[in-house]
């Protein structure tokens, strides 16, 4: 059985080599928690808005739907494979190469997502990567992010090869989104985990 901190550190270079096998799994069809999570997160913005979609992948479904609904996205993922993949499929889009626990664009975006991604980080680097993700936010944002109902860490498997998932607790979670003006909307089971949906306190 591999270990944990195996599986974590292994995560960047297990997309990147997989990435065709991720594109033909993921699909390119919302599917219903999708949907239903991108319309609640879209339901504050407003065409023209920025989006950063963090853990982008190949672009689609995610960042091609926000595209389609007239936001400005620029998506960030760690493989480099990925990344061409959308900027090449998503002409409409910005694509950049980068990692979500080192994350500095210079910029802010009224929009973030973090669509199953961020739980593939420790509870370590996920309390590195989410202040980084909550630094790109405009005083009127929206943020979503799937995580673990708790604090720990999971090894699955995906095509024969271990995938790790992480969590924090969701005290944690609340404490670092309320750090940043942030008021938590809902914490609700999806999938399989929690859904992280939050405005900035002064938004509109």
């Amino acid at each position: 059985m591999t270990h944990p901190e195996t599986a974590a550190a292994d995560i960047v270079d297990l997309y990147d080599r997989r990435s065709a096998d991720w594109i033909a799994d993921r699909g390119v069809v919302l599917t219903e928690p999708d949907r239903t999570w991108l319309d609640r997160f879209t339901a504050r913005l407003a065409p023209g808005d920025t989006v950063l979609d963090v853990g982008c992948g190949s672009g689609r479904p995610m960042a091609a739907e926000l595209l389609e609904r007239g936001y400005r996205v620029t998506g960030v993922d760690s493989s480099a494979r990925l990344v061409a993949h959308a900027a090449a499929d998503l002409p409409a889009g910005r694509f950049v190469q980068g990692d979500m626990r080192t994350l500095d664009l210079g910029e802010i975006f009224t929009g973030i997502l973090a669509w199953h991604s961020l739980f593939h980080l420790s509870p370590v680097d996920q309390r590195i990567a989410l202040p980084r993700l909550l630094a790109h936010a405009a005083p009127c944002a929206t943020i979503v992010f799937s995580s673990g109902p708790r604090e720990g860490d999971a090894v699955g498997i995906w095509r024969d090869e271990p995938l790790y998932h992480g969590s924090l607790n969701p005290e944690e979670y609340q404490a670092l989104l309320t750090s940043q003006g942030f008021r938590v909307e809902s914490g609700a089971r999806a999938d399989d985990g929690s859904v992280w949906l939050a405005h900035r306190m002064d938004g509109r």
